[in-house]
C-alpha cells in the first residue's frame, strides 16, 4: 500500500502521541509506587509544520484512515459529504427525525429519504447497534444524515442518578464512535423525559437536548395515511419525531415527503435547522420569524 507523505506525517505524529502517553502512564505508575518498565523520558512533541500538535484523538483518526486506505486493517469507516450551508431564515426548512433503531426498518428509511434527497436525524439506542445493523449507522454518515444518542436501553433517564445517566449516554457516544468514527453532539431523552440532574450531565458530556414540535405518533397507529397527515402539518421550523423501527413509518415516509415536498420544504438535520446549540438545554423548533432559537433551561419535573 503506498501512503502518501500528508498520510505519513499523520501517522508519525499518531506514534509520537501514543508513546508520549506510554511515558506519562509509567510516571503516574512510578508516582504510585507501581513497578512497570523503564521508560526514558521524552520531550513533548513538537508542532508539526501545518501548526498542528499530535493532541487528537487517535482512535478516531485510525478510523478516518480505514475509510480512505481500502487496504487499511480494520473496519472501514463512512466518509460524511461535506457541510451544507443551509439558510433556514429563508427556506422552508424542517427537520425530520427518527428514534428508537437503527431496526430492520432503517434500510427501508434511509431509502426512501435518499429518494426524496432528504437528510434526517437519527437518535439511536446503543443496544441496537449490532453486527447486523452497525452498516446502516455507516450509511446515515456517508450519506450525510446526523446522529444522536437516545441512551443505551431507552431507559427513562429523569429517573437516574448522574452515574447512572453517565453510563447510558457514555455507553451509546462509545459504540458510535467505534462503529462510524463520530462523536454525537445531540441527544433526546427517552419519553421526553428530562429533568435539572439530565440538563446537569448532558451538558457535562456537550450533549443538547432536541425535543419535537411535531410528533407523528407512528409508534401507536398502524395506519400509515394518518401518520402521513400528522406530518403533513408541519411548520418552517418544526422538528418532527418519527422512529424507524416500524413498517407503518415505512410505508407512511413517501407520502408525507411527497406532501412537505409539494409545500416547497427544505429537509435539515436538527443542527442545520438549530445552527449553534448549548449543551445541556432543549430544543422543541425554530421560529421560522426568529432570528434566535427556540430554547429553554430544562425544569426540575419537566
Amino acid at each position: 500500500m503506498r501512503i502518501g507523505p500528508v498520510l505519513l506525517s499523520l501517522l508519525l505524529l499518531t506514534g509520537s502521541a501514543e508513546l508520549a502517553g506510554c511515558g506519562r502512564g509509567a510516571e503516574r505508575g512510578a508516582e504510585r509506587g507501581e513497578a512497570g518498565p523503564r521508560v526514558l523520558p521524552m520531550r513533548a512533541p513538537a508542532a508539526h509544520r501545518f501548526g498542528t500538535r499530535a493532541h487528537f484523538d487517535t482512535g478516531v483518526l485510525r478510523m478516518r484512515l480505514a475509510g480512505i486506505q481500502p487496504r487499511w486493517p480494520g473496519p472501514r469507516m463512512p466518509v460524511a459529504p461535506p457541510p451544507r450551508q443551509v439558510d433556514c431564515e429563508r427556506l422552508k426548512c424542517v427537520a425530520l427525525t427518527f428514534d428508537d433503531g437503527p431496526g430492520e426498518q432503517t434500510d427501508k428509511v434511509l431509502d426512501v429519504l435518499a429518494a426524496h434527497h432528504a437528510r434526517a436525524t437519527f437518535f439511536m439506542l446503543g443496544e441496537m447497534i449490532t453486527e447486523g445493523t452497525r452498516e446502516f449507522v455507516r450509511r446515515m454518515v456517508s450519506e450525510g444524515h446526523e446522529l444522536g444518542n437516545h441512551s443505551w436501553d431507552h431507559a427513562s433517564l429523569a429517573g437516574l442518578s448522574p452515574e447512572a445517566l453517565k453510563r447510558e449516554l457514555g455507553r451509546t457516544q462509545d459504540i458510535v464512535r467505534q462503529v462510524a468514527g463520530v462523536r454525537m453532539s445531540v441527544m433526546r431523552p427517552p419519553y421526553g423525559a428530562t429533568n435539572h440532574e439530565v440538563a446537569a450531565v448532558t451538558k457535562q458530556e456537550g450533549l443538547a437536548q432536541i425535543l419535537w414540535a411535531v410528533d407523528t405518533l407512528d409508534w401507536r397507529d398502524r395506519n400509515a395515511s394518518v401518520v402521513a397527515k400528522r406530518c403533513g402539518d408541519a411548520k418552517p421550523g418544526d422538528i418532527v419525531l418519527m422512529h424507524d423501527i416500524h413498517p407503518t413509518t415505512v410505508q407512511a415516509l413517501p407520502h408525507l415527503l411527497d406532501a412537505l415536498d409539494h409545500k416547497g420544504f427544505t429537509y435539515v438535520t436538527v443542527s442545520e435547522l438549530l445552527g449553534r446549540l448549548v449543551p445541556g438545554k432543549e430544543y422543541l423548533s425554530r421560529p421560522p420569524t426568529d432570528r434566535g432559537l427556540q430554547a429553554k433551561e430544562a425544569r426540575p419535573g419537566s
